[in-house]
């Protein structure tokens, strides 16, 4: 009977876990849905360029009503993609992490009269509570020519991703990136992630 008890106990338990999930992702979802209709109040643009290496790019920031902010931290390591990271805040607090990566290289048979490119696109998102990261979904799409990307990326399928090194360190980037003022802080960022 005890062991009964217990494995009913243990369900109730995981089904509360799935249920505040759930409830987290939908408060999540709201709140970047109010950030698309909000009205912005303030933009703020820190363009940045490593002495150390080909890394640079741009963090904007923007501040919008009722308490909500995003930043953006585009950057580049080379000619042969980018990255552009979103970071949305609600009253200073972080729950949502939007992160896309973008890569090319020469399509076989490309040619300098005709070139070509494969490119590859990734989408990450970080849905977070409290601090934490509660569920990461991602998806990526590789094709011939950037163009066919945007618009197709949308058809691919989300995959839930249960364990991510990068989670950490954009969370440790989101703790920072609402302080930087100047173009040096934001070098000095990326600098102490290579350390």
């Amino acid at each position: 009977m005890k062991a009964l008890v217990l494995v009913s106990l243990v369900g109730v338990m995981g089904l509360t876990a799935r249920a505040d999930e759930a409830a987290d992702l939908a408060a999540i979802r709201e709140r970047y849905a109010k950030i698309g209709q909000a009205k912005e109040v303030k933009t703020e643009t820190i363009k940045f360029e490593m002495e150390s290496g080909p890394l640079d790019g741009t963090l904007t920031r923007r501040s919008y009503e009722g308490g909500l902010s995003a930043v953006q931290l585009s950057y580049s390591e080379g000619d042969h993609g980018g990255t552009d990271e979103n970071y949305y805040f609600s009253e200073g607090k972080l729950f949502f992490i939007l992160v896309k990566d973008s890569s090319w290289q020469f399509a076989p048979g490309s040619t300098d009269d005709k070139p070509k490119t494969i490119d590859t696109l990734t989408e990450s998102r970080y849905y977070v509570n409290k601090g934490a990261i509660v569920q990461v979904l991602r998806r990526s799409l590789t094709a011939e020519g950037s163009k066919k990307l945007e618009g197709s990326i949308a058809k691919v399928e989300n995959k839930k991703v249960t364990d991510d090194e990068m989670g950490r360190i954009y969370l440790k980037r989101a703790a920072v990136l609402l302080t930087l003022k100047t173009k040096e802080e934001v070098e000095k960022m990326f600098a102490a992630e290579e350390s």
